[in-house]
């Protein structure tokens, strides 16, 4: 899938609402780390207040699920507590219009639509 990348800094939410209706994917860059968590809810809100339902998770973590396959009490105990609340979260989000995945360290949000 192709992906239209843009800049959290030069791009309007005009912009974001159109790729919202016409159900494209794209990420969104140069998010600052103090400003995650308020970009992470404002494309939130834009989706769903066009009427479409997402799922939020941080890219990756499925790395913290196969710590569990590493035969360390630590490990294990964390990545089966990771398992659990990933398969928690995906139902209570099930079936969502997009995904957004936060990569922190790059500092992106790839926001894909899966229907």
């Amino acid at each position: 899938m192709d992906y239209g990348v843009y800049s959290v800094k030069s791009v309007a939410d005009s912009k974001i609402k159109s790729l919202i209706r016409d159900h494209k994917s794209f990420v969104i860059e140069d998010i600052d780390r103090t400003n995650f968590s308020e970009a992470v809810s404002h494309i939130e809100k834009m989706i769903e207040d066009e009427g479409l339902r997402c799922r939020v998770y941080t890219k990756g973590r499925a790395a913290a699920v196969a710590a569990a396959a590493i035969p360390v009490a630590p490990t294990v105990i964390g990545g089966w507590a990771a398992g659990i609340g990933i398969a928690a979260h995906n139902l209570v989000t099930f079936n969502p219009d997009y995904e957004i995945a936060k990569n922190m360290i790059m500092g992106t949000l790839t926001i894909e639509y899966k229907k």
